[in-house]
């Protein structure tokens, strides 16, 4: 019985490493305020859906703040090249 509750168990090598990699993406620890058709967008870097979008640059940035998880949010100008990086390690950025 235990062998078959292993052998039904078994993952496919292509399925792991497609979970490792998903994984490796999820980990990252970087937020970007980019133009969007709708505002701004706030999105985690490695992930496609926007984490939320909101109108103005500086309320995207307010709720970037708040993700607890972030060590970096990277601020980019309407024409999509990068205005600035914020630094969630300095405590004076964190807004909880």
């Amino acid at each position: 019985i235990q062998i078959r509750i292993n052998m039904a168990r078994t993952i496919k090598k292509t399925e792991l490493t497609k979970n490792f990699r998903a994984a490796a993406l999820n980990s990252k620890k970087m937020v970007h305020i980019v133009p969007s058709n709708d505002g701004w967008s706030v999105k985690k870097e490695g992930i496609k859906r926007s984490y939320a979008v909101k109108e103005t640059k500086k309320e995207a940035v307010k709720i970037a703040r708040n993700i607890k998880s972030v060590e970096s949010i990277i601020v980019h100008k309407q024409d999509g090249s990068v205005l600035k990086i914020i630094d969630m390690a300095d405590s004076k950025n964190r807004k909880y």
